[in-house]
């Protein structure tokens, strides 16, 4: 083998063992972190809430709307949810010491609270 030909492997055997034993930091830049990058588009916001016994959660929905709850106490409660684009509000039977989660084919709910008794409004 010429020494040509062996001092060019050499040097492209070095220059790959650099590469694979240089720190990631000094390779690439890093990529800006995730909270300075912009939201994506589509994301749904998640809005969260607790009264006095509930907690509960929701996603923006375009169709329907799954609110999920956990009722820390021992009696039943109630969520009243109100919803855009409609006049009465939808309320939610949560019995004690439970976990679920209850879909409503109505989307993007405006507020929500946690009652002792929720009378059913119709229209």
């Amino acid at each position: 083998m010429s020494s040509t030909r062996i001092s060019v492997i050499a040097a492209a055997s070095a220059t790959a063992l650099a590469t694979l034993t240089a720190p990631a930091a000094a390779q690439a830049p890093a990529p800006a972190s995730a909270s300075a990058q912009a939201p994506q588009v589509g994301a749904k916001k998640v809005h969260r809430g607790h009264g006095k016994c509930i907690n509960w959660s929701w996603g923006d929905g375009n169709v329907s709307t799954t609110i999920y709850f956990n009722n820390h106490c021992k009696q039943a409660r109630w969520l009243k949810v109100w919803r855009t684009g409609q006049y009465w509000p939808k309320c939610i039977k949560v019995n004690g010491k439970t976990k679920g989660r209850k879909k409503l084919w109505d989307s993007k709910p405006t507020k929500i609270r946690e009652l002792s008794k929720c009378v059913q409004q119709r229209g």
